[in-house]
């Protein structure tokens, strides 16, 4: 009988990026839902956090291996030793009885992060393996038998016993004040694996935050705060959608005013799903107070297949000058727009 592997997606994400339509049919190919941060949290239940979070909740997943001809395991047989997805390649290599190369040309070949699972494949244990090491972004993590070292989005590191915790795993209780030796040792583990395994670039194994955070994610939605609407004119009519700060953006509104702090690169505002009636031209109008720097650009798409900041875009001019300016940006477009990015500033 044939083997297979089956590895599901980490983590429910609690934002979407691709401009969602909530008002169409499931039966529908042009149909994009995504998940809000309430639901993303309720479909991560028992654990904390998201998609991109080095918690549980954002890197758990469960993983099946069929291989009738060569599982010693019995059937159906629940292993919780933590493994990765680094693992794969040594364990296929053990089992088919290949060599990894040390050396391959023009490259400079990196040590492997993972270990073979075969032994327990074969129907034993694993002694003993690397540390996990987790990085997306500025979310850090490093597993390390039952410690776990986490780091939401290089706020100061947390430190879990997850044999503590074995039952649920829900990374409920910090105990890094408890163990400082712990959390020392594993801080030099990650970033000696993020320089010598991952080759991460300095700004990627930076120093974290010394002040404790809320762990907001900068892309939840508040909705204990009704936001401004962003508001396209077309002829006569008015389209109105809600704007999503962009990575790199912090959003907040007082009274009428989008408040608009760039915290990194790329920032700016996405207003996806802007269900407009009728095609263009458009006609985009709004009054910008600027005392940040850069260039600044519109971006459009005309359907939901084409995620921003694909499709077309212009360039426009913006006085930084900390006074108000009104804008009017003519968007030539004949067909129905789709979802528009704003980004005011070059960061």
């Amino acid at each position: 009988m044939p083997s297979s592997f089956f590895v599901s997606d980490n983590g429910a994400c609690p934002f979407h990026r691709g401009g969602a339509t909530p008002n169409t049919e499931p039966y529908d190919p042009k149909t994009h839902w995504g998940d809000s941060t309430a639901w993303a949290w309720a479909r991560n239940s028992p654990f904390r956090f998201y998609k991109q979070n080095q918690f549980e909740g954002g890197i758990s997943t469960p993983a099946i291996l069929h291989w009738p001809a060569g599982l010693k395991q019995k059937p159906g047989t629940v292993i919780e030793t933590p493994a990765h997805l680094v693992d794969v390649l040594p364990t296929l290599a053990e089992l088919a009885g290949a060599t990894l190369p040390q050396s391959f040309p023009e490259r400079e070949l990196t040590p492997l992060a993972g270990t073979s699972l075969a032994p327990i494949i074969a129907g034993g244990e694993l002694k003993a393996r690397p540390p996990i090491h987790l990085l997306f972004s500025s979310d850090r993590g490093l597993r390390d038998g039952d410690w776990k070292l986490v780091s939401f989005q290089s706020e100061p590191w947390e430190l879990y016993n997850l044999r503590t915790d074995r039952t649920d795993r829900t990374e409920l209780h910090n105990v890094a004040a408890q163990h400082p030796d712990v959390v020392q040792r594993m801080i030099k583990q990650w970033h000696d694996m993020a320089e010598h395994v991952l080759m991460t670039p300095p700004k990627e194994r930076a120093p974290v935050s010394t002040t404790p955070g809320d762990h907001r994610h900068r892309e939840w939605t508040d909705y204990d705060k009704p936001l401004t609407a962003g508001k396209v004119r077309q002829g006569k009519s008015t389209a109105t959608t809600l704007p999503r700060a962009r990575k790199g953006t912090k959003l907040t509104v007082e009274g009428d005013q989008l408040i608009l702090q760039c915290t990194g690169d790329d920032p700016g505002l996405a207003f996806s799903d802007l269900n407009l009636t009728a095609p263009g031209p458009y006609v985009l109008e709004f009054k910008l107070q600027s005392d940040a720097t850069g260039p600044a650009e519109l971006y459009w798409t005309k359907d939901p297949q084409t995620i921003l900041p694909k499709g077309k875009h212009q360039d426009f001019t913006v006085k930084h000058d900390g006074e108000w300016h009104e804008h009017t940006l003519r968007i030539d477009e004949t067909k129905t727009l789709h979802a528009l990015r704003l980004d005011p500033c070059g960061g």
